[in-house]
């Protein structure tokens, strides 16, 4: 009971300390805040109750709260150390109105104007022939910032058109309300109901995503059957005489692990597209969280993948008590560049899948 009188009137002193004296945990030198911190962290250690843990908790809200003030202190209260608008407004007319972005002098796309103010002390932004030079539109250019500016400072890949989607925006026109003439049975018209085509269904169970993940499955089938295949036929050609160094490179020659199952890297990567490298990865997931695949990695660490042969006399509940562990898997387009490159990746295992155009919404909407 001692200890625990002991390590509250700890924590309480330390939030009286950031209630009385707060300046000093709003300062540019976080040392304050991080000192608070490494001594709740030391005292923490030593809680067993939740009442303790329940004060440490508020002495944390009070220094998240402080923190949140002094990052908003150090961005607009301080402009040394935040952004000057007034000064970033500056450089980006300067920029429009030089023409910035281009090196070539005479390039066609600055304007006449711009050419001129390139010139050495020549229409800069301030100087006394300024005025002279003239505008032309040039100091509200924004497309030429976005296109020389930002455009080439935008770090995220340029993704292939398909992935859009039903993402995309249909325009909503407001209904305008008319008032509608008397209602008379001799006047009414007969309207069939919408057909639904047998190629509409065709399409839409086409790419659904059990059928996507079946046809991976039967593929993953035939490539560890075909890799399994050539690699047995080529070692009774070779015979004894087959080195180690000889089979492995043989089984990585067709993707094959020593677990006897396909390399994962290889099976999912399409060379072709970086979007569908996603997908074939979302739906391999989907098959090893669902059972239809194993994964395993061999001995050098790396992951392989083989279908699970269903056993018709095992137990119902072994697949129920079976454990799961979670794990994510991120990859870029560098990342996948650098697959192609290392594994020397040619041609997808998993066949390319032809991508439709999107020409608009149809009769029915997005979806149709």
């Amino acid at each position: 009971m001692q200890q625990r009188r002991e390590i509250q009137r700890t924590l309480r002193e330390m939030q009286k300390e950031m209630h009385e004296n707060p300046d000093e945990f709003l300062q540019a030198d976080p040392k304050a805040l991080l000192d608070f911190l490494d001594q709740s962290d030391q005292v923490i250690r030593n809680v067993k109750q939740t009442a303790e843990a329940a004060i440490d908790a508020r002495g944390l809200v009070i220094a998240a709260d402080l923190s949140a003030r002094r990052v908003q202190r150090l961005t607009s209260g301080n402009v040394g150390n935040g952004l000057d608008v007034d000064e970033f407004v500056s450089k980006c007319i300067t920029y429009m109105l030089q023409g910035r972005g281009i090196d070539d002098d005479e390039a066609t796309e600055l304007s006449s104007t711009q050419r001129r103010r390139r010139q050495p002390n020549r229409g800069a932004l301030g100087s006394d022939d300024e005025d002279g030079v003239g505008d032309d539109g040039d100091m509200m250019n924004w497309a030429h910032l976005g296109r020389f500016a930002c455009v080439p400072a935008v770090r995220r890949p340029a993704l292939p058109g398909f992935l859009l989607g039903p993402l995309s925006i249909e325009k909503k026109l407001r209904k305008t309300t008319k008032r509608s003439a008397p209602f008379r049975v001799n006047n009414l018209l007969e309207v069939r109901p919408e057909e639904l085509r047998a190629e509409d269904l065709k399409k839409s169970d086409k790419n659904d995503l059990p059928s996507i993940c079946k046809k991976i499955h039967v593929r993953l089938e035939q490539s560890q059957q075909e890799a399994q295949d050539a690699v047995e036929e080529a070692l009774d050609n070779l015979g004894d005489s087959a080195a180690p160094e000889e089979e492995r490179a043989l089984m990585d020659r067709h993707a094959l692990r020593s677990t006897g199952g396909i390399d994962l890297v290889r099976f999912v990567v399409n060379p072709l597209s970086f979007g569908q490298t996603v997908e074939n990865m979302f739906y391999v997931s989907f098959l090893i969280r669902e059972g239809s695949v194993k994964l395993d990695f061999d001995d050098d660490g790396l992951p392989s993948i083989e279908p699970v042969r269903k056993n018709a006399s095992a137990e119902p509940s072994r697949s129920k008590a079976a454990m799961r562990h979670q794990a994510i898997m991120s990859i870029d387009m560098a990342t996948w560049r650098d697959i192609i490159d290392a594994f020397d990746i040619r041609q997808p295992m998993i066949p390319h899948r032809q991508e439709e155009m999107q020409q608009g919404p149809g009769a029915r909407g997005w979806y149709s």
